[in-house]
Order: C-alpha cells, then structure tokens, then sequence
C-alpha cells in the first residue's frame, strides 16, 4: 500500500468532501474509500493499487464519518493541473485493518 504522503482536503459549499492527491500512472478502475471513523482510510484505486490517507484532519472525521461518496481529484505537479477527477463511494466499517500500523 502506498501512502499519500500530502494530500489536501477540501469541504465544498454542499458539504462534499474533494481529497486532492498526486497523480498516478493507472487509470482508477472501481474506486472506492474504506473509512473505519478514524484518523486514517484507504483509497482502492483498482484491484492491486491502494493509497493510504493518513491523519484526516478532526473537521473532516464527522463529514467522512457520513459521507456517501467522496471525490477524487488527482493532481499533476509538473503542470500543475488536474490530471483526472472521479466519485468514490464511501465503504463504512467497524475496523480498517490496513491502517492499523499507521
């Protein structure tokens, strides 16, 4: 599992939740964000590509907490752009063991 090492999150006005990332080489295929209510969740980006998101800032815990989906927007340094956007559906549960040792 890869970590996102920075990454942004931004509440929009209708209380959408946009988690800016680094871009990656694959297109998403199926994505989805595993929350588990606390500090960490995960990000599948297709069957083998995971990123971590670690240490969700206390203000977005309660609008990730119950948040349907999420959007993704993936950015490109070099030129400094969005290099592709997606929804994730939120996937709630009792226990991410992923992130466990995070």
């Amino acid at each position: 599992m890869e970590q996102a090492l920075d990454y942004k999150v931004i509440i929009t006005n209708e209380g959408i939740l946009v988690f800016l990332i680094a871009s990656r080489s694959t297109e998403p295929l199926k994505p989805f964000l595993l929350y588990d209510g606390g500090k960490h969740a995960t990000l599948y980006r297709t069957e083998n590509e995971t990123v971590a998101l670690d240490y969700i800032a206390p203000e977005v815990v309660p609008i990730l907490s119950g948040a349907e989906k999420v959007l993704i927007f993936e950015m490109d340094d070099e030129i400094e752009d969005v290099l592709r956007y997606y929804e994730a559906p939120v996937k709630h549960i009792k226990r991410n063991v992923f992130v466990e040792s995070l």
